[in-house]
């Protein structure tokens, strides 16, 4: 049965998609000294990173790697951009380790920004397959089922031989993207499902029932067929479908 926690009202969602942060970063520093950690975009993490902001005290940020799971092809001081979203209300408030911070270059081509990306996801800590270790993935969900930038009926969704992909035709806007792959979370070791509002239950209730069709369904099952965790933290709306 998969492990989801349901949450009334926005900001205890928020609180805990933070707490759980704090909690399993801190154990992969304990345990490796240092951990990896895959950010995301949306309200919910944006909510979450000013919370972080605002004190994580047993946290030690310059033990952090830290990059996005995907990233749209614009400048970071667009509004789109998902790595400017985090450093506004986080990163640039934390005593990160700038050489650790893994900022996609959203102003080349979504290709060569996916292969450039990879280039410096290859020199992150490896897990025992050879993948970079994730220590802690955060993934939001859309309300056709993607995460990330893996879109249901794109070949994206499809690659195995890389870690990350060029997006070129998102049925969202922006349409040029990069995005890590289903074979890049197999690396994951403790992932957070995140999702909030009545617009994503139906996905949310197909997800957890195992529909393929959803990338969503696709990415929990890679990262626990891998051998790690997942977690679903919902509010009251998005998990309104679930029996």
């Amino acid at each position: 049965m998969a492990d989801k926690r349901i949450f009334a009202k926005p900001e205890e969602l928020a609180r805990a998609v933070a707490d759980h942060a704090v909690r399993e970063l801190g154990t992969a520093v304990d345990r490796a000294g240092e951990a990896t950690w895959v950010l995301a975009g949306g309200s919910t993490p944006a909510a979450a990173y000013r919370l972080l902001a605002q004190g994580a005290p047993s946290l030690d940020w310059s033990r952090l790697n830290v990059l996005v799971g995907d990233e749209r092809c614009v400048p970071v001081g667009d509004a789109d951009s998902n790595w400017g979203q985090a450093a506004a209300a986080l990163l640039d408030h934390v005593p990160v380790d700038p050489d650790r911070l893994l900022v996609p270059d959203g102003t080349l081509p979504p290709d060569e920004a996916a292969a450039r990306y990879e280039a410096r996801l290859a020199l992150l800590p490896k897990d025992g397959t050879g993948l970079p270790r994730l220590d802690h993935v955060w993934l939001g969900v859309g309300e056709d089922g993607h995460t990330l930038s893996l879109f249901p009926g794109l070949e994206a969704v499809e690659v195995t031989d890389r870690l990350t992909v060029g997006v070129h035709d998102s049925p969202k806007p922006p349409p040029e993207r990069l995005t890590l792959t289903l074979n890049a979370l197999e690396g994951a070791k403790d992932c957070l499902i995140i999702a909030a509002g009545a617009g994503k239950a139906e996905v949310i209730a197909g997800a957890l029932q195992g529909d393929d069709k959803l990338p969503v369904a696709r990415a929990a099952r890679a990262v626990e067929e891998a051998g790690g965790r997942v977690t679903w933290l919902l509010d009251e709306a998005a998990a309104g479908g679930l029996g």
